[in-house]
């Protein structure tokens, strides 16, 4: 699952065990159960400049993790560093006093690299973890996350892959509030699947993508959310707005027939999960089947779909910022601009000049 952070105040108000209370049982049913922790614990005053003044949260939250049944985290995000190394160092530290193991983040790019290793159920596992990251990434001598760079992934899987029963890797990857992965996300995915891992968890884009299975490997190109804090952020973008209450628990069941299960979940207006209703979760489920079967069409279909919605939240985050006159919001947002992003521009361009109707074709629940 993914955790954005919990809302403090409601959190704080009836304990951190209250926001995970609806997803306990499934998580402490599983063998092993696993969380992609997105935002630091820190102090607001950890904040860096250019970095959202509410992306901090308790230490507390740890130890409530571990109590809902979570065993292994990612660390590897582009928030891991928002409250810089002493948010970082805490990070490691409460995670460490609750018994979670890590993977993704560290003082150096050695430490980042390293895996979670469990046994269980007399298997090996292990689990790597990287984040495409804009300068938050791990050096030699500078603490961040894994990078995820397809030559660095792949040699990693390669080194620990004689010594897992089961290989996991852990990416931050992709768009945020669309249903298709872009495509240097599905090339990413190709050379992670090609390097001999068993299972892929993405996550980053906030709603449920699809999942593939190639060979020994299975596919989940993002987890959605779990537990999202819908109060913070800079502003509220109707995109996020519309998309982030869609969430849910995905269970990989490893064995000589593999097997994947999904509990849809919806999110209050607090962020906290509460089990889907039966006509919701059923919309949710074929939301998630129909853009899985879409998946060999996923790069025309994210350029057609998903441009103009990408550059519409875009311009917004921008014209925010503008009117607010954050000089070191409006730098760090450009950026992350890449070459890349040119042709994510005229798609956008030419396709909100030619409206499709049936672009948005799909489940009332589908947006």
């Amino acid at each position: 699952m993914s955790v954005w952070s919990a809302p403090a105040g409601r959190a704080r108000a009836q304990g951190y065990d209250a926001a995970f209370a609806a997803v306990a049982p499934s998580l402490r049913a599983a063998d092993l159960a696993f969380a992609n922790v997105e935002i630091p614990f820190g102090r607001p005053e950890w904040v860096r400049s250019g970095r959202t003044r509410e992306f901090w949260q308790d230490p507390e939250v740890a130890a409530a993790l571990a109590k809902a049944g979570i065993a292994v985290v990612s660390l590897a995000n582009n928030h891991t560093m928002d409250c810089g190394v002493r948010g970082l160092e805490l990070t490691l530290e409460a995670c460490r006093r609750a018994k979670l193991v890590t993977a993704g983040a560290g003082p150096n790019l050695s430490a980042a690299r390293e895996p979670a290793q469990l046994v269980v159920a007399n298997q090996r596992v292990v689990l790597l973890a990287y984040a495409a990251t804009h300068g938050d990434a791990a050096g030699p001598g500078k603490p961040g996350v894994a990078p995820l760079d397809a030559a660095l992934v792949r040699e990693d899987v390669s080194r620990w892959r004689p010594h897992a029963d089961l290989l996991i890797v852990s990416a931050h990857w992709g768009s945020m509030y669309v249903d298709y992965p872009p495509p240097r996300v599905l090339e990413l995915a190709d050379a992670i699947e090609s390097a001999g891992a068993d299972v892929i968890l993405g996550h980053h884009p906030h709603v449920t993508q699809g999942f593939r299975r190639r060979g020994r490997t299975l596919t989940l190109f993002s987890l959605g959310e779990t537990l999202f804090n819908s109060r913070s952020g800079d502003f509220h973008a109707p995109p996020g707005g519309r998309a982030a209450p869609r969430g849910g628990v995905f269970t990989v069941i490893v064995s000589d027939e593999p097997g994947l299960d999904y509990e849809p979940l919806w999110l209050d207006e607090d962020g906290f999960p509460a089990p889907a209703d039966a006509e919701r979760a059923e919309r949710q489920r074929q939301r998630l089947l129909q853009i899985s079967d879409g998946l060999d069409e996923a790069a025309r279909r994210f350029h057609r779909e998903s441009a103009p919605q990408l550059l519409g939240y875009e311009l917004q985050q921008l014209g925010h910022y503008v009117r607010q006159g954050r000089l070191d919001k409006i730098a760090r947002l450009l950026g992350t601009l890449r070459p890349r992003h040119a042709r994510l521009l005229w798609h956008a361009l030419t396709r909100s000049t030619k409206p499709d109707r049936g672009a948005w074709a799909g489940t009332p629940d589908s947006r």
